[in-house]
Parts: structure tokens; sequence; C-alpha cells
């Protein structure tokens, strides 16, 4: 019987692994041999046996992604949502997604609102995340649905009214309604959880009226990967948000995984102040772990970043180098886990060979197919790290 068990269970182990290599075949060797050779290492990181756990049974799984580009348009976040389960809730969102941001897991309508983002439009009070949807006129409208099949959740929403009356009404697929009143107007709030059906209705009842986001989740059980990617965005980012308000909100969802993708902006400035970047993202390191201390902090560094020069041709940047050195100093320092996004491409062809693959494009920015395939990479690494197959 012993046997038969070991038998099965080594059949299992190799069925699993079977079905994550099945998109890397014969056709496929080149993309295959990156994956196998992507590590991550692990500077004595806390929390990784709650991590662990909570992937072996695929239940209640939390992954929070902040990050630059490479983050914003949702490729990598979604492609590790079919990496890890099959998701059941949303997480956090923003409230209108900035030109070429998206979540993949939502379908977003919209009228009469003014997209601001911290980077675009400093000195404005901005809450987690950095995005604004303020309403021009009682008549602006968000039209709020998700491509998932569940449609009921648990959801709070972040706003800000100019006075005591209420700013926005609400209603749900179920004909539920309900009014955003204000107890601090002008200051930030984060709503009671209203348990609400999608597709919802959310229109303005006055000028000014502000929405900084959605937590959308279930009561229990939550399978989530979300991510607050802005493009441009650097480490230093979140200290253009309103503090206090961000210290409540990140304690709305207790996250297993925070995955952090800043640097590639850091290393196209030509400034690049060592000391004051690694005292911000220790900062904002230290914040994340005070809030979520179950958390492990895996930090990205960024893939080969270039800079097009007056003869049209692509240099790796002069900051390049002591970026990734200051990122990898960090990470020892504050014992997290590090993958090295430019290492990966440098002993798989270099740039070049990502380009001729169609992994990469000419400048800074990888390709879809690139973005999936170095999200399978890392997916792949941190198993590793954790001792589970794929």
């Amino acid at each position: 019987m012993r046997i038969l068990c070991l038998v099965l269970g080594f059949f299992w182990i190799c069925m699993g692994q079977d079905a994550f290599w099945e998109n890397y075949q014969e056709s496929s060797k080149p993309l295959r041999k990156i994956i196998q050779s992507a590590k991550i290492q692990n500077f004595s990181s806390q929390n990784l046996d709650l991590l662990r756990e909570k992937i072996q049974k695929k239940e209640d799984l939390k992954i929070h992604i902040l990050g630059d580009s490479h983050i914003a348009a949702d490729i990598f976040s979604d492609e590790l949502r079919r990496l890890f389960f099959t998701p059941n809730a949303i997480g956090f969102v923003y409230p209108l997604f900035p030109a070429f941001h998206r979540n993949a897991l939502l379908q977003i309508q919209s009228k009469g609102f003014e997209v601001y983002n911290s980077l675009r439009a400093p000195g404005m009070d901005y809450p987690m995340g950095g995005v604004i949807a303020q309403a021009k006129n009682s008549e602006a409208f968000i039209n709020l649905d998700t491509t998932l099949p569940k449609k009921t959740y648990k959801i709070r929403f972040v706003f800000k009214s100019p006075n005591h009356l209420a700013s926005f009404c609400i209603k749900d697929a179920q004909g539920k309604s309900l009014s955003l009143n204000s107890k601090n107007p002008g200051f930030w709030e984060i709503s009671k959880p209203y348990k609400l059906s999608l597709p919802l209705q959310i229109h303005a009842l006055l000028r000014n009226g502000m929405l900084g986001g959605y937590f959308i989740y279930n009561q229990e059980d939550n399978n989530i990967i979300d991510h607050m990617g802005i493009n441009g965005a650097r480490s230093d980012l979140w200290l253009q948000w309103n503090q206090e308000i961000l210290n409540k909100e990140m304690q709305v969802l207790q996250y297993d995984l925070i995955i952090l993708s800043y640097g590639s902006n850091d290393a196209i400035s030509n400034v690049f102040d060592k000391k004051e970047f690694l005292r911000h993202y220790k900062s904002l390191i230290r914040k994340l772990r005070k809030y979520n201390p179950n958390a492990v902090i895996l930090l990205i560094g960024p893939p080969t970043v270039v800079a097009k020069q007056s003869n049209k041709q692509y240099i790796i940047t002069q900051n390049f180098a002591p970026v990734k050195s200051s990122l990898l100093a960090l990470a020892k320092e504050e014992n997290l886990l590090y993958f090295d996004w430019d290492a990966l491409m440098q002993k798989n062809g270099k740039k070049a060979e990502w380009i001729a693959l169609s992994l990469s494009k000419k400048d800074v920015h990888l390709t879809p197919k690139g973005y999936r395939l170095t999200a399978n990479a890392v997916y792949k690494s941190l198993l590793d790290i954790l001792g589970l197959d794929p």
C-alpha cells in the first residue's frame, strides 16, 4: 500500500509539472529554457511557511503588486492569476483607469469624470494608488462590472465629498440602492462594506465628488491578485499619497505576497541619488510590513533598461547598474526575496535575443508575450524557493 501511495504521489507530481510545461513544448524550447533558468534569491525572507501553505491549498491567497508600466497593463498579473488559481474576487482597483492602464477582471464605462494620477498631476490629495476620479457635474456616472462568473461581493468605496451632502448614489444589479455620505467633508473616507451584486451603476449627485478606488472581495476565502501599476512610476511615488488614508487602506485586505516592481524609471533618469532611493524604498517596505505582517515581500528588479540615442540606437542607461546594485543591497538588508529580471535576460541571449523571440520591444518595455513569460518565470522560481512543484 505504501508503494502504491508513493507511485500515485509521483504520478500526480508529474501530472502537475506536465500541466505547467504544456505551453512550452518542442516548438517553444527557447522559452522553456528561459523559464527553467529563472531563479529567486532568498535573503532570509519571513513568512515563507505561511505562503507555502496558502499556495498548496489554493485557498484565501491574496497577492498585491505595486509597480510601473511593466505592471500597469495587467498582463503580468493576469498571467499570475492563471498560474496560481482561479480568481474568485478582484481586490483593490482604481476608481477609473488612466489611459493604457487596466484590470483584466473589470469592465468599466464612464462619462463626466476627470481622471487624475499622482505622477501626471502631483500636488493633489491622493489616496492609496494615486488615482482619483472626480465628477465634473451631477450627470457623471460609472458602470462597473466584472468578467468573473461570480457577481456578488463585499464592496467598500474610497471617496471624498466637498460637503455633508451625499456625493454618490450606487445601484446594484439586484436593485439595491445606497448613498455615500461624508462624515468628514474634504477628507478621504473608506465606506463600510456593502453586499452588492455587479454590475454597479455609480451616479454622481454633485460636482467635485471624488472616488479613490474600490475594494471588491468575499467575506472569506479570497483568491485575489490585484495591482497598483502606474506608467512612469518610481518607488517614491507613494510619498505623493495622503499617508493617513494610505495607512487605513493598507489594512483592508491582508495580503500573503506583496510584489514590488520599480526601478526602470529611476534607471532612465539622468540623476540617481542612491541614498534617497534606498531611504524611500525602505520606508515603503517597512510600511507594507507594518500593515501586512504576515506577507512575504518579493522585490523584482527591472528588465534591461535602455534609452534611445540621437543616432536612434538604444543603449543601456548610465544609471541602470547603480539601480540594480541598490536593489540587490535593499533585498539583502530588508530580508526580501529578489528576482533579477535583467539577469534572466542576460543569461538567455540578452535583449537582442528577447527582441528576436518577440519577447521584448526595442525600448525598455517587453511585449505581452514577454510579460507573460516573465510571470511564468517568477511563478516557477517562487515555487522552487518554497520547495513546491509547478
